[in-house]
């Protein structure tokens, strides 16, 4: 992953924030801010991605989706800022929240040390 740091100009009365250029996912050549708990490299390995609670509707739509978050996200170690990079929301150590295909799907992750193969399912 490469994130080059980048200090944006601060607004009148606001402080410098600083902020990363995204070099991968969705958001390409996008300026993001680095939230304090992004702001090192934390890695996370994708364990699962579901519909969390919601009902999925068995349609061919859904089920394209569902797929292609499972094949891009499932069994994969990402760091952190990658995540953020493709839209994921990580709202804990164990839960993220990517939304594709209008609607918002489940990832279940673990911690990881660092950046590993993809796990075989």
């Amino acid at each position: 992953m490469s994130a080059q740091p980048v200090n944006l100009p601060a607004t009148p009365g606001a402080p410098e924030q600083d902020s990363y250029i995204v070099s991968e996912g969705k958001k390409r050549g996008s300026t993001r801010e680095v939230r304090p708990e992004a702001a090192y490299d934390r890695y996370y390995t994708v364990l699962k991605v579901h519909g969390g609670d919601a009902i999925v509707t068995d349609n061919w739509h859904t089920n394209e989706v569902l797929s292609h978050a499972k094949k891009n996200f499932e069994g994969t170690t990402l760091a952190f800022r990658t995540l953020e990079a493709w839209g994921v929301s990580v709202e804990s150590d164990d839960r993220g929240y990517y939304v594709a295909g209008g609607r918002v799907w489940v990832l279940d992750l673990q911690p990881s040390e660092g950046k590993k193969k993809r796990i075989q399912g």
